[in-house]
């Protein structure tokens, strides 16, 4: 059963204000988040009534930080640690956001590589498809962790 949406989004990703996109989590799975993100205009990345393609990137590496930052808490009772987008691998966009609309993000994480970890996506408003892609965060272990 997948647990209610996280909303203290401050507690489980490093960025603050007014680099935080994403208002909302869930954990899905080990590997399955989902996050989504309200614009506005005058948002962070919003200009001329559009979202920028960037900021939907970034709320995919939030998405993934996010995942990363809740299980740490969840599973380890350890605080959330310091982590970076490494690579965008690949996006295909197939629709501009609106500086009104909410966007769902769902990401999965299909693989780990030491402190990589490889992140697909998928992002959409409602049933319409904005964007899919891949990414790389890279998130090292904690000083003194094993």
């Amino acid at each position: 059963m997948a647990e209610k949406f996280f909303k203290d989004i401050e507690k489980i990703i490093p960025q603050r204000s007014p680099m935080i996109l994403i208002d909302q989590y869930k954990r899905i799975d080990a590997d399955t988040a989902c996050s989504s993100a309200q614009f506005s205009p005058d948002a962070y990345g919003c200009h001329n009534g559009w979202v920028a393609e960037s900021m939907l990137v970034e709320a995919v590496a939030q998405t993934a930080a996010a995942h990363i930052g809740y299980e740490a808490i969840l599973d380890k009772g350890q605080e959330k640690g310091i982590g970076m987008l490494a690579t965008i691998d690949a996006f295909t966009w197939y629709d501009r956001v609106k500086d009104t609309e909410r966007v769902e993000i769902r990401t999965i994480r299909t693989d780990e590589i030491g402190p990589f970890k490889l992140i697909e996506a998928n992002i959409t408003i409602g049933n319409r498809q904005v964007a899919k892609g891949s990414i790389k965060v890279f998130n090292p272990p904690k000083e003194g962790s094993v």
